[in-house]
Order: structure tokens, then sequence, then C-alpha cells
């Protein structure tokens, strides 16, 4: 693993996180661990920390935090929010290092998948249409009692104007973009710690070592 240095740590990275406006005062954070004991992401993936993920932003480590498997693990429960005392607002936090991450090409191989169906949600104006020919006739026939009529009609004008939307906010440049970034290799980039049972070796799940090496 290639070696830390301090010195690669950005103080600028926190500032760019929160200039987004979704997350902010993440100095709060007590590292009490309360976000990861409430987390099924970390019950099966030891090495995921919401804890330490905060802690990386505040110090900077860009580069951790570009390559580490773990910000891709998070499937936004809110589990932590609703049990942090701080009110940190974690999975906003994970949206944005998302973000950060596809824009360094990190990442791609999870969006990827949902590209098609973004696309598709532009092309029809609709988010979901249902699939399955046995699935989609019983959904017509339910429709059709209750007077509506079988599936959810769109008019050209209002696909026009979705549509439109998709160039004004620029989604349609970012996902163009998307492609033309080299993919990053990501990795598992914590070291595994949790919180043990009554009688047992503990290890806080906030204080576990990390996966790499510093250097002042």
């Amino acid at each position: 693993m290639k070696r830390e240095l301090a010195k690669n740590w950005s103080i600028e990275f926190q500032k760019a996180i929160e200039a987004s406006g979704l997350v902010e005062d993440l100095e709060r954070c007590l590292t009490c661990g309360k976000c990861v004991g409430n987390c099924p992401v970390a019950a099966l993936t030891p090495s995921y920390n919401p804890c330490q993920v905060i802690r990386e932003v505040l110090l900077g480590n860009v580069e951790r935090l570009l390559a580490s498997e773990e910000i891709w693990r998070c499937f936004w429960c809110a589990g932590c929010y609703a049990t942090c005392p701080s009110e940190i607002k974690y999975p906003l936090l994970m949206l944005v290092l998302r973000y950060y991450a596809l824009e360094h090409g990190a990442g791609k191989k999870y969006v990827q998948i949902f590209k098609r169906f973004v696309l598709k949600a532009r092309e029809d104006g609709v988010t979901f249409q249902p699939g399955g020919t046995q699935k989609l006739e019983k959904i017509k026939a339910l429709r059709t009692s209750i007077g509506l009529t079988p599936l959810r009609v769109v008019s050209e004008q209002a696909r026009k104007e979705y549509q439109q939307l998709f160039e004004m906010t620029g989604t349609m440049a970012w996902l163009e973009g998307l492609d033309a970034k080299p993919e990053a290799q990501l990795r598992l980039s914590f070291a595994p710690g949790r919180i043990t049972g009554p009688g047992k070796e503990e290890t806080s799940t906030c204080q576990a070592a990390e996966g790499g090496q510093t250097d002042d």
C-alpha cells in the first residue's frame, strides 16, 4: 500500500465538502460511536466506520477517501443521523463524497448501472415503469378497475419540458462526462475494528487502527 504522507493532506478539502451546503460543522463529531453501532453496513463490513470517514475529511486525507470502497457501502438508511447526538448529516456527507469521487473517476462502476435508468426516464418522462408482462398486466387491470388509464400517460409537451430540465441543470453533460474519465481503482481503505460484547476483548470502532501509514 502506498505510504500516506501528512504533507499530501489538503486543508482545503473540508471547505470543498462544506461548500455544497449539504453538510457542515463536522467538527461537532464526538466519535461516540453511536452511528457505528446503529449502522447495518458497519455490522457487515468491519472496516466501514462513519467516525473514521469524518476524521479523514477533517484531516483532508483526500487520496484515501477517493480510493475508498467504504464510501460506496452506505445505502442511506439514515440510522446514523437518527442516533447522532450532534445531528451530523452523515448520509449527505456520503452523497457529497461520492460526487467528489466521481469527479475524479472513482466509483464509476456503481453509477453506470443507473445511467441507463436515468436516460430511460428522460426519454419517457416517467421515473419508473413496471416491467414483466404478468406484473404489467396486473397493474393495467388494477388501474382500469378504478377508472384510470392502463398506464400513466405523459404528454409530448411534458416529456420535452422534462428533457429540458436535464439540459438546464447540466445533468446530461455530467452523465456524458463520466465516460470521459479513466476509472480509478477502489480498495477497502480502513482497518477493521468493532465493539465486541461483554467479557470479550473490546476494540473501539471509532479508534481502530488506520489502514495506512502516515509520516509528518
